[in-house]
């Protein structure tokens, strides 16, 4: 069984997704792992412990989170320490996509598409965890396609001759189940790496400055991107596009 924490990232041009997927038999361990590090930042920088950490507002120096002020610059080291912290989660994986900005419907369901098919590889099953604010159509979705969920094939047609193939969610068990980010260190490291993704994709001068251009790589450790089927991802990082 895995457990797996979407979130996403966007701009006035693309939307950037990311979902972490822990194993449910190292939920434990991982939320300790988070829950120390943010003791330790904590500790060197004053960042609240419970406090929720968006990532566009963090880098950008917005919102109190700490008891002193904590400048943009550091803000952006801490950020780039939690993805390398994330990236070493015990078991850990990182499912990415990309898309245009009005497409979120369109990412979400190849995000699921993906999900149920590795899934499938790894002899497992899923429960979906989400940030708040799209619960009715992201639901009606994932209901759509765990009953008709038509697969193009990549070859140009099945062995039926079709050009389409019904490969419901078998493996995603129930609903997307939604929850309040403030009450999730998990969805909150899945916006991280999608912001990350943002970045890279959509780099700024003004984050440049800081690296948060190449931050999504500091999470290219080991296997922790599923590069699988990604033959349109010319880094083969396993970004859906």
């Amino acid at each position: 069984m895995h457990l797996v924490y979407i979130d996403d990232s966007r701009d006035e041009s693309i939307c950037a997704f990311s979902a972490l997927v822990i194993p449910a038999d190292q939920w434990r361990t991982s939320f300790e792992i988070v829950r120390t590090f943010r003791r330790d930042i904590r500790n060197s920088d004053g960042i609240f412990v419970y406090k929720e950490l968006h990532a566009t507002e963090f880098v950008a120096g917005r919102g109190r989170v700490a008891p002193n002020v904590v400048f943009k610059g550091r803000r952006c080291e801490i950020f780039k320490e939690t993805l390398k912290m994330m990236s070493c989660l015990p078991d850990a994986h990182l499912f990415n996509a990309v898309f245009s900005k009005n497409q979120d419907a369109i990412a979400f369901e190849r995000l699921l598409n993906r999900i149920n098919r590795t899934m499938k590889a790894w002899n497992s099953k899923a429960i979906i965890f989400c940030d708040e604010g799209k619960d009715k159509e992201y639901t009606r979705l994932a209901r759509k396609m765990q009953v008709n969920n038509p697969i193009p094939s990549q070859f140009g047609g099945w062995p039926s001759g079709l050009p389409t193939k019904n490969i419901p969610l078998e493996y995603i068990l129930e609903d997307p189940v939604f929850k309040d980010s403030k009450q999730s260190y998990f969805i909150q490291l899945a916006d991280f790496a999608a912001y990350a993704l943002l970045r890279k994709e959509r780099p700024l001068p003004s984050k440049t400055k800081y690296g948060l251009d190449k931050a999504f790589y500091l999470m290219n450790n080991k296997d922790f991107f599923v590069t699988a089927a990604t033959g349109s991802d010319p880094e083969k990082l396993g970004i859906i596009r």
